[in-house]
């Protein structure tokens, strides 16, 4: 068997039983990683109680994460490149649950701001590298829709960690969210140091000490016939792979073009993300029926990240990615103009949900396709850096906007102008 067709074999094969797994455990990660980002925000009533803390401290402490996680995606996330995906998945989760364990014990809102900045890096490492193990472990039948099923890992996530806190707040206090969030990571952590295998795409492209041996044994354990011998590489196929390579080599359009994409999805999503709830508030809706927004965008988000996953199946990802953020740009007109209804108003941001999560998703089936092997992850952290960029920005411009009294029209409108960004920069990238 041609030692270079593997990548291709696995995509062309039918997916075996330890691939699933592969996949499954990733997902699993995953949904860890989605109360890992809820955590802090269920401890924070309580906390904030004990403390005295004020929020602007508290506003601090959550933008650490965001920090934390364009630190991890931007210099973590591309050294899986270099030393592969598992290794740095496994000490990105022994950060994660780590500063779990030090935030049940923490003594002051300046820990919680450190520790929250170290596990943002973690976070961020993770959330670029699962992309990229989960595309190399798929074929091309499942990539998608693996990947979809990957990023609702993260919604899940979410919905156990609310549920925890109803169970722990309560009786143990707001420590024990953070205990919890240790205890669950530790599992994770433990599950993929005996199950996870290496990707044989980083294996070959790469090719570190024993990686034929290690190779064989992947392909063994998934039926395949093991190889004779590696590729010899080019002398310049060992060189470190990082943003600035990107941005020098010939992957230089396609990293800028999906960078801004993902910068330019991020400052309307995040936007979405934190002011829904008091947008629709303003507009007439008691709070009671505004909380509801929470458990629609949580269905819809879900129906985005699996349509687009497979709609892909028919129509190639970036053009596809560009039909959302192009149908997601038009709801945020029409949003802002639609009479305040209780029922309208959640529907459409039900709507909204659905095409702005889906065409992020959509994001990550272009990323993982549009690299090769070698900086695979580099690129994959490059487009969750940016993107954590815009979610800093994203909610400071809608505060400015609603505090300047706007109107909802204006303000969606500002940020449906926003969301045709993205629409140009996708097609751009269909058409090359």
């Amino acid at each position: 068997m041609n030692n270079d067709s593997i990548p291709v074999l696995l995509a062309r094969s039918p997916m075996h039983v330890r691939q699933f797994v592969a996949v499954a455990l990733c997902c699993l990660i995953n949904m860890a990683d989605g109360y890992d980002v809820l955590s802090l925000a269920l401890a924070a009533p309580e906390l904030t109680r004990e403390w005295g803390v004020t929020p602007a401290a508290l506003g601090i402490a959550f933008s650490a994460a965001s920090f934390g996680l364009v630190l991890g995606a931007l210099l973590i996330a591309p050294l899986a490149d270099q030393v592969g995906r598992r290794p740095v998945i496994l000490a990105a989760l022994i950060i994660v649950t780590l500063t779990h364990c030090c935030l049940a014990v923490a003594s002051s809102i300046r820990e919680v701001v450190i520790l929250r900045l170290a596990m943002g890096t973690g976070l961020g490492a993770l959330s670029a590298t699962l992309n990229v193990l989960v595309a190399e472990f798929s074929n091309d039948r499942w990539r998608n829709v693996l990947l979809a099923v990957l990023h609702c890992g993260l919604s899940l996530g979410a919905a156990v960690g609310g549920a925890t806190a109803v169970m722990l707040l309560e009786p143990h206090g707001w420590r024990s969210i953070f205990v919890a969030g240790a205890v669950l990571n530790l599992l994770v952590m433990l599950a993929a140091l005996f199950v996870l295998m290496e990707s044989p795409a980083y294996l070959i492209a790469r090719q570190p000490r024993n990686a034929l041996a290690r190779v064989n044994a992947i392909l063994t354990s998934l039926q395949h016939p093991p190889l004779q011998s590696l590729p010899r590489l080019q002398p310049d196929e060992r060189t470190r792979i990082g943003v600035a390579t990107l941005l020098a080599s010939d992957w230089r359009n396609a990293t800028v073009l999906i960078g801004i994409t993902s910068f330019a999805y991020a400052v309307v999503g995040y936007f979405l993300l934190n002011w829904k709830p008091h947008v629709v508030v303003n507009a007439g809706l008691t709070p009671t029926q505004a909380s509801y927004v929470g458990v629609v965008a949580g269905v819809f988000g879900i129906l985005g990240h699996l349509s687009i996953g497979l709609l892909s199946r028919w129509v190639e990802e970036a053009r596809l990615t560009a039909i959302y953020f192009t149908l997601l740009a038009v709801t945020l007109v029409v949003f802002g103009a639609i009479p305040s209804n209780a029922v309208l108003l959640l529907g459409i941001s039900g709507v909204l949900t659905l095409f702005s999560v889906g065409g992020y998703t959509g994001l990550f089936l272009v990323a993982v396709k549009a690299y090769s092997a070698e900086m695979r992850s580099a690129g994959v952290g490059f487009l969750v850096g940016c993107g954590r960029v815009g979610a800093i920005i994203g909610p400071m411009l809608g505060g400015m906007l609603i505090g300047a009294d706007l109107g909802r029209g204006m303000t969606f409108t500002v940020f449906a102008s926003i969301a045709v960004v993205p629409v140009m920069t996708m097609f751009l990238v269909a058409r090359r």
